[in-house]
């Protein structure tokens, strides 16, 4: 049988108000009276009914996070965050979108029947996608979006810096004599990359090399299956290029899976990518990428979402991290 006020109440002669008071350590109440009333309730294992309480201070407690997958991108994500919001007392719901934006809005609403404080996004509906978009105007709780953003809004955002990221990669690339540089992407709106797709333009067109069109491939979704198949059509050119970025981790690992079985590509090409793995450094053959600040992510948007719920902050907050070049080619490629 669980214990309630009305128990505790009993048992040390005061009025449930006294009580309430004395456990929510309320200065009206002596301190050698609280001290004993949150014993006795420590003893009987009391725990205290949320929804009651989030009747009296507006707040279930609760933040709700929407991920379009649980992968370990993810959880970096969801450590940092989780680490905010714990101390602060925050408990979190956690939905899946599957990259799916209309499943993403099924997530958001369920998130917010279930009176969350407070939501944080990574956002899969696209910049052009104006049924998403939309809806997410009409949430009228603090929202911060992670890792992608949606240009001339109102929402606050933590991101990495995809643009300064991918410039620094390819200007790597081009300082170890490889001039020839393609670039693998999935067919997805998303600012992340489209922001690392600028950098590796900004960064070619700044060294005066000519843009070569076929050397840029894009397949269905950020799968290994996209890095194989764009690596074969890349080095079936008549001049194949003599390196490949990967826009993502996965296919990154898609460009290296197709060398590796092919013999002989290896000492002509180099791949380099985004997001950084432990065991890409145990690979026999070098990937050197672009690493995010992924924990650091989590933890800064969970911050601004805790300054929100708290009305402490009026202004956007757009924050972009500084990312890290993971170096694992020599100068002789």
């Amino acid at each position: 049988m669980s214990i309630g006020l009305k128990d505790i109440a009993e048992l040390v002669g005061m009025s449930v108000s006294t009580v309430s008071r004395a456990l929510r350590d309320d200065p009206r109440v002596n301190v050698k009276t609280r001290q004993r009333i949150r014993l006795i309730a420590k003893n009987l294992n009391y725990l205290p009914n949320q929804a009651a309480k989030s009747l009296v201070t507006k707040k279930t407690m609760t933040i709700g996070l929407v991920l379009p997958n649980l992968r370990s991108f993810m959880h970096d994500i969801f450590d940092g965050l989780e680490r905010v919001l714990s101390e602060a007392g925050y408990n979190i719901l956690l939905g899946v979108s599957d990259g799916d934006p209309v499943k993403e809005m099924h997530e958001l609403k369920l998130l917010m029947e279930k009176r969350v404080d407070g939501l944080i996004l990574f956002y899969v509906g696209g910049v052009f996608n104006q049924n998403s978009i939309r809806f997410l105007n009409t949430i009228n709780i603090p929202l911060v979006l992670v890792d992608r953003y949606i240009p001339r809004s109102k929402f606050d955002f933590v991101v990495s810096d995809n643009e300064n990221g991918s410039k620094a990669l390819v200007d790597y690339i081009l300082d170890l004599g490889r001039h020839k540089i393609a670039f693998i992407m999935q067919k997805e709106d998303a600012t992340a990359l489209k922001d690392r797709l600028k950098g590796f333009y900004d960064s070619i067109l700044g060294r005066g090399i000519k843009l070569r069109k076929d050397y840029v491939q894009s397949g269905e979704g950020a799968h290994i299956e996209t890095g194989y198949r764009c690596t074969e059509r890349l080095l079936s050119l008549d001049d194949p290029p003599d390196a490949i970025i990967g826009s993502t981790g996965d296919i990154t690992i898609g460009v290296v899976k197709y060398v590796t079985e092919n013999t002989g590509m290896h000492d002509r090409l180099m791949i380099a990518g985004f997001d950084d793995f432990e065991y890409l450094s145990l690979l026999k053959i070098p990937v050197s990428t672009v690493k995010q600040r992924t924990t650091e992510m989590g933890r800064e948007a969970a911050i601004i979402l805790l300054e929100r719920t708290k009305g402490l902050s009026e202004d956007q907050k757009r924050v972009f991290l500084q990312t890290e070049l993971v170096k694992r080619h020599g100068l002789t490629g």
